[in-house]
């Protein structure tokens, strides 16, 4: 699936630099001449935004998943800071 979507993006792209347009632009028409199974319905995932909100998992870009990233770290430095604070040098 991988591969044969890599492909898919590949011949929309090549789509549109010789129309010269962007994706956005492209029409019901162009896409179904990629394959088939694109309609106009995916045109919303096209998007910068989608592209980011869509990468969920672990480390992912979606504003969900930078927020829970932010919050992990927040708690490291807070953990740190503590210790920072407490420090009084070496043992011994």
């Amino acid at each position: 699936p991988f591969a044969e979507a890599h492909e898919i993006t590949g011949a929309l792209v090549r789509r549109c630099e010789d129309r010269g347009i962007d994706l956005p632009e492209m029409t019901d028409d162009d896409l179904a001449a990629v394959d088939v199974r694109l309609t106009g319905s995916i045109r919303a995932s096209l998007t910068p935004a989608a592209a980011v909100a869509a990468r969920v998992g672990y480390g992912g870009t979606a504003p969900v998943e930078v927020k829970r990233q932010i919050e992990r770290l927040s708690g490291r430095l807070d953990n740190q800071r503590s210790w920072a604070v407490g420090y009084t040098g070496p043992a011994g």
